[in-house]
């Protein structure tokens, strides 16, 4: 398991994260690798946003997904339009 460093943004860029959820969201981050841009995931960034028609988050973390050929688990039905065939779509309804 990693996180790619947008995700780490995007869960705590919240205005209204509470310190408890901010220190809760830190500290598991703190056992997770976070895996940083490189040229391989910018060209496949770039790949999906054009066919998939992703937004840039979701398609850096599509394409971390892709080049680190890993499982993709998420919440978020958008990347159904990427196709990609490692996808979990996690509904805790």
């Amino acid at each position: 398991m990693f996180c790619q460093c947008i995700v780490k943004l995007e869960l705590l860029k919240h205005p209204d994260i509470t310190p408890s959820e901010e220190y809760a969201i830190t500290e598991f981050l703190r056992f997770v690798p976070i895996i940083q841009l490189n040229e391989a995931i910018e060209n496949e960034t770039i790949a999906l946003s054009r066919s998939a028609k992703l937004k840039l988050p979701d398609a850096i973390i599509g394409a971390t997904s892709i080049v680190y050929d890993a499982k993709l688990v998420t919440r978020d039905p958008h990347f159904l339009k990427c196709q990609y065939k490692k996808l979990l779509i996690w509904d805790n309804a």
